[in-house]
């Protein structure tokens, strides 16, 4: 007897997981105060829905030095489509400093 797939859920909206790895010789902490600002609304709003640093294998967030050994974001957004979220993206100065992430 086969059994029947559950019904999945019906989503409001798109959401999108994003990675983006950070540059070589990377900014980020110089940049990090700003970065929490500028976001602080878009999770208070529901558009971020979670986010953080990406650490490399071996890596543990208990490290004392944990924040010099991010080597990238991750992040799920919500919106209307992927150049919706990009354009949302794009104003953070993670991307616009020119000194953490990159599309190139």
């Amino acid at each position: 007897m086969a059994s029947e797939a559950p019904e999945l859920p019906k989503f409001k909206y798109n959401y999108f997981l994003v990675y983006a790895p950070d540059i070589p010789n990377t900014q980020r902490l110089k940049h990090l105060p700003e970065h929490m600002v500028q976001n602080a609304p878009l999770f208070r709003d529901g558009i971020i829905k979670l986010g953080g640093g990406v650490l490399p294998a071996g890596s543990n967030t208990s490290d004392a030095d944990v924040f010099q050994k991010i080597d990238g974001t991750f992040i799920v957004v919500r919106g209307e489509s992927v150049e919706d979220v990009w354009e949302k993206l794009k104003k953070d100065v993670f991307y616009t400093s020119g000194e953490v992430v990159s599309d190139s």
